[in-house]
């Protein structure tokens, strides 16, 4: 992150006096692959960016960042947890996010005089999946209560991604032929990047009854309110897996010149 911000101060003030920048804002849907699309739905994310164009022979290439934030499972399911003379049904809540930050450049195919851009785009970065489980008290009052009512997984890797996209004037489908400021972006991409730690939203089943030798058991402790007993119990299966995303966008390009 802070070599992203070196380099967005360095492109602010290099450039304070040119006009030539973009803001990208986009929807995105990113469809796991491979082994990683066994266990997770695909994530749902905002992307926001900005881009500088260089002057120039080389006006066609931008280079700038690009951060998004998103979610691919929201999920509460009642589990049941064995204490020492009873058992009982607990309501757990699973949130399981995403982040990336990446430093991108996009190369035009054609100059900005047309109203369709075919472009390239390269992207490299930091990709985070990250789980918050929040464990609800039973409802029994002497019963055993959750000692960490939250309890976060996160993970990160390194990644990259390479695609193309076009940039479509909504002029094109105007009378007059006027250019904006605002351009159509589509896009797909691949995202390729190293071995992360995830909660496998596919099968979140009663953790109590589940031996997969292929996940790691995640625990959260619980503490009995009359014997002050502190019991630690299985929640979740945690799975290992290289990141294997394909991306489909769709959003606006904004000219601030």
């Amino acid at each position: 992150m802070k070599i992203i911000s070196t380099l967005l101060f360095s492109l602010l003030f290099v450039s304070a006096n040119s006009q030539s920048w973009k803001l990208t804002s986009h929807y995105s849907l990113a469809v796991p692959q491979q082994e990683m699309g066994k266990n997770i739905p695909p994530a749902h994310s905002l992307q926001a960016g900005i881009l500088y164009q260089l002057p120039g022979q080389l006006k066609q290439l931008s280079v700038g960042l690009e951060l998004g934030i998103g979610l691919y499972a929201s999920k509460r399911i009642e589990q049941t947890f064995q204490f020492d003379n009873f058992s009982s049904i607990v309501p757990v809540n699973y949130n399981s996010n995403v982040f990336n930050a990446n430093l991108q450049t996009r190369l035009n195919l054609l100059s900005d005089k047309n109203h369709v851009i075919p472009y390239i785009n390269l992207k490299g970065g930091l990709y985070s999946f990250f789980s918050n489980i929040v464990v609800e008290d039973p409802d029994d009052p002497d019963g055993c209560h959750a000692l960490e009512r939250e309890n976060i997984i996160s993970d990160k890797t390194m990644y990259w991604s390479a695609g193309g996209g076009l940039q479509i004037d909504p002029a094109i489908f105007s009378k007059y032929k006027r250019s904006g400021r605002v351009l159509i972006d589509i896009s797909a991409n691949t995202i390729r990047g190293g071995t992360l730690n995830y909660i496998n939203t596919k099968r979140l089943l009663d953790a109590q009854s589940v031996n997969d030798p292929a996940g790691k058991p995640l625990h959260v402790r619980f503490v009995n309110a009359s014997t002050q007993a502190i019991h630690e119990h299985t929640v979740a299966q945690v799975y290992t897996s290289p990141l294997r995303l394909l991306e489909f966008r769709a959003g606006v390009t904004v000219m601030l010149n």
